[in-house]
């Protein structure tokens, strides 16, 4: 909790997205697991795991822009500095 009262905003919104993601992907490994049970011990024609992981969570293709101002927000974020080659 002291962490809490210590975070900006921006550092509190970062925190709640990666818990969000780390839920999903828990959520996810569950599912597998659940898959698999099922696979082994009761069903013996299963549909394709990787189809069905795809219809609950279809992954979002980025463009290289947005790609690398993710990667810049992240860099900001830890408190990293941007380094350009030959100008240092």
């Amino acid at each position: 909790m002291d962490e809490y009262n210590e975070m900006t905003p921006h550092e509190l919104n970062l925190r709640i997205q990666v818990y969000n993601e780390e839920k999903l992907e828990k959520g996810e490994e569950e599912f597998i697991i659940a898959y698999l049970t099922a696979y082994w011990n009761r069903v013996k024609r299963m549909p394709n795991l990787r189809n069905i992981l795809s219809s609950i969570r279809p992954r979002e293709e980025m463009s290289d822009e947005q790609l690398l101002a993710q990667i810049k927000a992240m860099n900001a974020a830890m408190g990293g500095e941007v380094k350009i080659k030959g100008r240092e």
